[in-house]
């Protein structure tokens, strides 16, 4: 038995279509129809930096278009008695490096020694000035760091 609803058909084939058209991309890059904007990125990474008797690996910094950013590093203390934290900031620069402006101080996790010393991940999201992006030239950003 054949039962055809009127004005189901249209509704059926639209959403069909739109799920072909999202099919091939992740979530996160399906954006609004009205939305043209291109989200731009710049990062920098820090191989291994130490201070006193900690370690940062692999700390990234990343900013975006929208004004938004993210640092990430593996942070690690070869000996304390009371717990360290490693702090970092960073001046955001042009490329004749005139300071554009600043994020941070941030904080990691507090840390404890071992044999090995555990390894600690950690992130901290930061926003800025969008307008500035455009002038910030990534690989003239510096990391100030204590421990």
């Amino acid at each position: 038995m054949e039962r055809t609803i009127r004005g189901l058909a249209p509704v059926l084939a639209a959403a069909a279509a739109g799920t072909a058209l999202l099919s091939g991309a992740p979530a996160a890059q399906a954006a609004p129809a009205h939305s043209a904007a291109v989200l731009e990125v710049k990062s920098a990474t820090w191989g291994q930096l130490h201070v006193g008797d900690c370690e940062q690996d692999n700390g990234t910094i990343v900013i975006r278009s929208d004004g938004t950013g993210d640092w990430s590093a593996t942070t690690l203390t070869f000996q304390t008695h009371s717990g360290d934290v490693w702090h970092s900031g960073f001046d955001f620069k042009t490329t004749a490096g005139t300071k554009l402006f600043s994020a941070g101080t941030f904080d990691s996790p507090r840390m404890n020694d071992g044999n090995p010393p555990p390894r600690y991940f950690w992130t901290k999201h930061f926003t800025f000035d969008a307008a500035l992006f455009g002038a910030v030239d990534i690989f003239k950003t510096n990391q100030h760091s204590s421990c």
